[in-house]
């Protein structure tokens, strides 16, 4: 066994010069490939490389928090994206990087490079339109989660993966804490604007908020419904024009499936309290609901027509009742709403007052003004945690209604 060892530019070099594959798809030699460093998240180094004949994107695991080295971390993480990326790869067709090697003495995943690609967050800062990537990302998050649960599978095959992702437990500890405990506590690692205390104080102190993040926690730990990636923000989506590409797999898990849905609905709501314009808010609307309706229609129609071996709700059961299984259908898809609902407000919260925060309020330089706007999305947030909304159009209502900036807010500087 090879010594694991941090990867640097010319690292990435000898790293992949020594694979055959890998090297023919970059052409010439070593000395002809360019390297660039492009990590940006908390976890990892990411190196896009560039060659005669092609591109690369190589990620590996770094046995501490990026960022805050004291805070070690397993290698393994890689290993479980790897496993997240073939295992969804073919269920929705070039909505992922494609996988290309995985090293599991170095953790070093290689992949496409999506060099030309922006994250969806820096599209949207920009003015991107929102509508179209929601319907690519609501069909994606039903055919991976439709796909890889019980719905559409045997039991015995959906069995070696909750298994094996069962035991990405250190990135699952990190959701647990930072999106459903830490900003309902004391902790070091949150904070937030003093213009915000109150509001904090106010929301940790509402028995019904804490409540229901109880049962959120409950769900997130105990309802393995389908395979997730487990972080899916604005951050974790890169399009180019029309292509979307799903990455960072590496939290994934077997939950319950609204917490997908959830985290990319908090991100277009977070997109929404961060901005003044009014057609802008409109479009951020309209992409949530498009998400969720393209989601509901997608699972649906999976669920109508990719069904037959699947153990459970299976059409046999039903044939004499076939109205029935349309009703346990609609049951389970409001089930999902509701779930979705309820990660969305603890991921705005999170977001807003615990770790890795949003970079969506940057743009405004006034403190006053960040403050008033980051408070009217942790109000929605606090509003859904209280009071889950019914359907999607009650969501966005209520985010119309909670969103709406006071008069007496200060003129905002970029």
């Amino acid at each position: 066994m090879t010594a694991y060892r941090t990867l640097d530019p010319e690292g990435v070099k000898h790293f992949l010069a020594a694979r055959r594959d890998l090297a023919e798809r970059l052409g010439g030699e070593a000395q002809d490939w360019t390297v660039r460093e492009v990590s940006d998240g908390n976890l990892n180094l990411v190196f896009l490389v560039f060659g005669p004949s092609g591109t690369l994107c190589v990620k590996q695991s770094l046995p501490h928090v990026r960022v805050d080295p004291d805070w070690k971390m397993p290698l393994d993480r890689t290993a479980f994206e790897a496993a997240w990326l073939r295992r969804i790869e073919p269920l929705a067709p070039g909505l992922t990087p494609a996988f290309l090697d995985f090293d599991p003495e170095q953790f070093v995943l290689t992949m496409e490079c999506l060099n030309g690609f922006v994250t969806l967050r820096e599209a949207l800062s920009k003015g991107a339109d929102p509508i179209a990537p929601s319907r690519i990302l609501g069909g994606f998050v039903a055919r991976s989660a439709f796909l890889t649960s019980y719905f559409a599978q045997p039991f015995e095959a959906v069995a070696p993966d909750l298994a094996f992702f069962s035991g990405n437990t250190t990135l699952t500890r990190i959701t647990v804490d930072l999106v459903l405990t830490d900003p309902y506590r004391e902790h070091p690692r949150n904070h937030w604007l003093p213009a915000l205390d109150a509001d904090v104080a106010a929301m940790r102190a509402d028995p019904r908020i804490i409540a229901r993040i109880g049962a959120l926690q409950e769900r997130f730990l105990t309802t393995p419904q389908a395979l997730l990636h487990g972080d899916l923000h604005s951050g974790s989506i890169m399009i180019s024009d029309r292509d979307v590409r799903v990455i960072d797999g590496e939290f994934s898990l077997y939950g319950p499936i609204g917490f997908d849905c959830g985290l990319y609905l908090a991100h277009l709501a977070v997109a929404h309290a961060a901005t003044n314009d009014v057609a802008r808010k409109e479009a951020l609307t309209a992409a949530i609901r498009t998400f969720w309706r393209t989601f509901c229609s997608d699972f649906l129609y999976l669920w109508k027509t990719q069904a037959n071996g699947a153990d459970l709700y299976t059409p046999t059961t039903f044939s004499n009742a076939p109205h029935e299984l349309d009703t346990l259908r609609a049951h389970f898809i409001s089930g999902v709403f509701h779930d979705a609902a309820g990660f969305a407000a603890a991921e705005i919260v999170r977001r807003l007052i615990g770790y890795a925060q949003t970079s969506d309020f940057d743009h405004i330089q006034d403190e006053q003004s960040k403050a008033d706007r980051q408070r009217v999305a942790l109000s929605f947030a606090c509003d859904l945690l209280r009071d889950a909304p019914a359907d999607i159009d009650a969501f966005t209502e209520r985010l119309r209604q909670d969103t709406d900036l006071p008069s007496t807010t200060s003129p905002e500087t970029t």
